[in-house]
């Protein structure tokens, strides 16, 4: 528009009145603050004035660089612009040296100092490696390097645990984060150490066997005790409720309805009208479900095919021992599952045939074929995911459990 104006971006502006702005790159008037910063009081830079060759830009004023071989160093006080090759680094608006490196904010001479950590130490004859902040060598004698701390002084055969404490296999045991004096027959359980012939540990906790103890959480019980139920981890005492079922963690009580699907369990207060469908519970005169999916009703009925009883989902404590231990049950991983008609068509493998009360376990054909009687009524299955079928209508997810075979036979 004049010889005064400059180009600013997409815009131009005339450098007696305005400066050119960074972040973003705008025209704006002097009395502005970013005007008065002499990093900001950018005065403008025709990139018409600095003739580049073709696939070029402009670097600072009066250069070029490619930037597909070289980098641009600019100036930010004076504006100035130097090209570097690509393996390079920009030192204080020039090219660093070629034996030049960053260390954190500061600039160094790989040849004289070594960088461990964003610190700068002398370099000396063998020691290129780093211990956190401190260099050290390979072939440093008595010197171990456990989780970026340098022990001195080191005895041979000491290692680093898996958590970076020093420890000597010969003598030492690792818990964790302690070290402990190795004792004949002891075993790690948390931090602490126990006698496995005496003692029983859950999830860190040692507790003393008695009998056929099993873990809940934490904590110890019996399973065959009547006065103890464990729901998902949680243990209850049973003084008052000796019949109460599980809902997830939460022991349920009289007058109340657990609707479950994979990997969520609510309770509900029971209604009369009202059913589950996975793990809600709708008035079943107003809605339908089909595999744990709700459809509203388009006339008020309640004798849709799917209000048909199907197997139910339960927890593995929840089975009562007459069908899980006298009755034949199927134990299976789903690969996959179908619709089959109005059938459900699901494919296991690594199927057995359990007779637990007379330890009869029967491998079955791989894969076997399984069919529900109803899709809508059945509860809905998570391929890879092992279940026990129980003849008497009941279905319980055992994915949770390191060794279900395992879970099964120690209840009967």
């Amino acid at each position: 528009m004049s010889s005064h104006h400059r180009c600013c971006g997409d815009h131009q502006f005339d450098q007696r009145s305005h400066c050119c702005c960074f972040e973003p790159l705008s025209p704006k008037p002097l009395n502005a603050s970013c005007c008065a910063s002499s990093s900001s009081n950018y005065r403008g830079i025709d990139a018409s004035s600095t003739n580049c060759m073709p696939g070029e830009r402009p670097c600072g004023r009066g250069a070029c660089f490619n930037p597909t071989t070289e980098g641009c160093c600019e100036n930010p006080t004076s504006l100035q612009g130097k090209r570097y090759l690509r393996h390079q680094t920009c030192c204080d608006g020039i090219p660093c040296p070629y034996n030049v490196a960053r260390c954190g904010s500061q600039v160094y001479n790989p040849d004289i100092n070594i960088c461990c950590a964003g610190q700068l130490s002398h370099r000396v004859l063998g020691k290129n490696l780093c211990c956190g902040t401190t260099p050290y060598g390979v072939v440093d004698r008595g010197v171990l390097c456990c989780n970026q701390t340098l022990h001195r002084g080191v005895e041979a055969g000491h290692q680093c645990s898996p958590g970076g404490h020093l420890y000597l296999p010969s003598r030492d045991m690792v818990c964790e984060s302690r070290v402990h004096l190795n004792d004949p027959g002891k075993h790690c359980c948390g931090e602490q150490t126990y006698n496995p012939q005496d003692e029983i540990c859950c999830n860190g906790h040692k507790h003393r066997r008695l009998g056929n103890m099993s873990c809940c959480g934490g904590k110890g019980y019996s399973p065959s005790s009547s006065q103890m139920k464990c729901c998902a981890g949680t243990l209850y005492d049973l003084q008052i409720q000796e019949d109460a079922q599980c809902c997830g963690n939460v022991l349920m009580e009289a007058g109340s309805t657990c609707c479950s699907a994979p990997g969520i369990d609510l309770l509900y207060p029971t209604q009369p009208g009202f059913t589950c469908c996975g793990h809600r519970y709708p008035n079943s005169s107003l809605w339908s479900c089909c595999a744990g999916v709700l459809h509203p009703r388009t006339e008020r009925n309640t004798t849709s095919m799917n209000m048909i009883p199907g197997p139910r989902l339960l927890p593995l404590g929840d089975l009562k021992t007459e069908d899980l231990c006298y009755t034949e049950v199927l134990l299976g991983t789903v690969e996959t599952v179908s619709m089959k008609m109005n059938e459900r068509s699901v494919v296991m493998v690594n199927a057995v045939s359990l007779l637990a009360s007379h330890g009869n376990v029967s491998a079955l054909p791989s894969p076997l074929y399984h069919t529900l009687p109803d899709h809508c009524s059945s509860p809905e299955l998570v391929p890879g995911n092992t279940y026990i079928w129980v003849k008497t209508g009941f279905v319980s997810d055992l994915s949770d459990h390191s060794s279900p075979l395992h879970s099964i036979l120690s209840r009967c």
